[in-house]
């Protein structure tokens, strides 16, 4: 497997890669990943049976030459049968290389609405190249085609690739975890949340536009964000502090009931070592960088409502996360919310770009908490039917493409 996550490095994890990739693990004899990386990072053992290693590259540009270089280093030792990459881009190169020297198959994810897409291709010069890269080589030559949304594989057969390689299963949520916890009793002040990596796709002009809307008709509001210090820190300015003021406040609150108290302080624990930045007190807004899965559900559990304003997206896992924590969600119409909000159901959907629609679906939630309570009971309810464990899924794709099936 070749990936950008780093979080498979054990440095920085947002949510449960490691969980899932340990239990991939378990269903295979050895799975092996090479993560594009700086020279900061150390090989790193998930499981006995899955390892990550770093390509811990002098520059960016290296990053696919060096996971060749690894990737023979690993083929040298033992045969793989199969070779996943994370996209279709500099991943996906490395297992074109990989695949034509070893004669493995190929297996290319498409975790990013890429394909005629206008939006992610005006984001950054190099966007073009990269779709240049995927269209020519790398979609050409890969033997199978896991998309995350049945808008995908419709924009790829329009594209005159082969139905017959393309398969849509979606990134699994583990509902033990992400689930409504009860031990945080209610506050005045509602908080808002959105989850996301520092990245153009996720458009954070449009939703620091939103809070600030939001902030003007309803004064009893913070806002939280997971994941995109870097982002925000380029918007507005920031300070720095250790630990999350309304946790302390929760923590407080719960302290005469022993059993409550004692889960809030040990979710308070994975906070130690974490920089919280604080950006713009008036608006109320905090910023984490990379949290802990345990903090994350703590986040989502926090939240009155979760928002997601970016340009695109292949799936939408923060909603499908945030609903199974019976939180309701407002979203821009990206092709992957579409597949998971059902507009006035689980959920809003709004114009992507449209900052005054994000806030006002917003209002309309804070203002309303039974219509908010009731919708995040049905967002519970539609995670349970279409977006539980899918790992037999994985596993089944994995060796119908081992055994020529596809």
């Amino acid at each position: 497997m070749i990936s950008i996550d780093r979080g498979l490095l054990g440095k920085g994890q947002l949510g449960d890669v490691i969980e899932r990739h340990i239990k991939y693990g378990q269903y295979v004899d050895q799975l092996d990943i090479i993560v594009f990386s700086n020279k900061n990072y150390d090989n790193y053992d998930l499981s006995n049976d899955v390892k990550s290693f770093p390509t811990k590259s002098k520059s960016k540009l290296w990053y696919c030459r060096d996971a060749v270089r690894i990737g023979k280093e690993l083929f040298s030792k033992t045969t793989y049968d199969l070779i996943i990459t994370q996209d279709p881009f500099l991943t996906g190169l490395a297992g074109y290389f990989l695949k034509k020297k070893f004669k493995a198959r190929l297996l290319i994810h498409f975790h990013g609405d890429f394909w005629s897409n206008w939006r992610w291709l005006v984001e950054h010069p190099l966007n073009f190249i990269y779709w240049i890269i995927s269209k020519l080589v790398v979609v050409k030559n890969a033997d199978a085609i896991r998309v995350m949304s049945q808008g995908q594989k419709e924009k790829l057969i329009k594209a005159k690739i082969s139905e017959k390689k393309i398969r849509v299963i979606s990134t699994q949520i583990n509902l033990n975890i992400f689930d409504k916890k009860d031990f945080f009793p209610e506050d005045k002040v509602k908080i808002v949340l959105h989850v996301g990596r520092p990245d153009p796709t996720k458009d954070y002009r449009t939703l620091m536009k939103a809070f600030r809307l939001t902030k003007k008709k309803f004064k009893d509001v913070a806002f939280i964000q997971c994941g995109g210090l870097d982002a925000l820190a380029g918007l507005v300015g920031t300070n720095s502090q250790k630990l999350h003021r309304w946790l302390l406040k929760l923590v407080h609150k719960s302290s005469q009931n022993p059993n409550k108290g004692e889960k809030l302080k040990s979710v308070l624990n994975h906070y130690k070592d974490v920089d919280l930045g604080i950006i713009d007190k008036k608006l109320n807004l905090e910023s984490y960088d990379k949290v802990t899965q345990d903090v994350l559900v703590t986040a989502y559990n926090l939240a009155n409502v979760v928002i997601l304003s970016s340009k695109s997206e292949s799936f939408g896992k923060v909603l499908v996360e945030a609903n199974a924590c019976s939180k309701p969600v407002v979203s821009t119409a990206t092709t992957g919310a579409k597949e998971i909000v059902q507009d006035g159901y689980n959920g809003f959907l709004v114009p992507i770009g449209d900052a005054k629609a994000l806030a006002e679906k917003v209002l309309e939630l804070l203002n309303n908490p039974e219509l908010a309570k009731q919708m995040g009971e049905n967002g519970r309810k539609l995670v349970q039917e279409k977006f539980s464990d899918n790992t037999e899924k994985i596993i089944n794709l994995w060796q119908a493409i081992c055994e020529n099936k596809i």
